[in-house]
């Protein structure tokens, strides 16, 4: 599910951010899904980037707990 601001359909196409090319366009979408699915389970990955997403959800997954992005630190329940 795409998380984006409701646009008007102009014939089949949408404005895109920035003059983005389309590949460019699903990549931020699915980097978009993949920061709100982490921090749906708790996760605060420290960008929107998905290397920092994959790294914060494997350390979390490691640990067994919750990193938080904003102080670098584990999540206490």
């Amino acid at each position: 599910m795409v998380r984006a601001i409701n646009m008007p359909n102009f014939a089949g196409c949408f404005p895109t951010r920035q003059h983005w090319d389309k590949s460019k366009e699903i990549k931020w979408d699915k980097e978009v899904n993949s920061y709100y699915d982490a921090v749906r389970q708790g996760v605060e990955p420290i960008s929107t980037k998905q290397k920092d997403i994959d790294a914060a959800m494997k350390f979390s997954n490691e640990s067994g707990k919750a990193f938080d992005g904003n102080t670098m630190t584990l999540k206490e329940n």
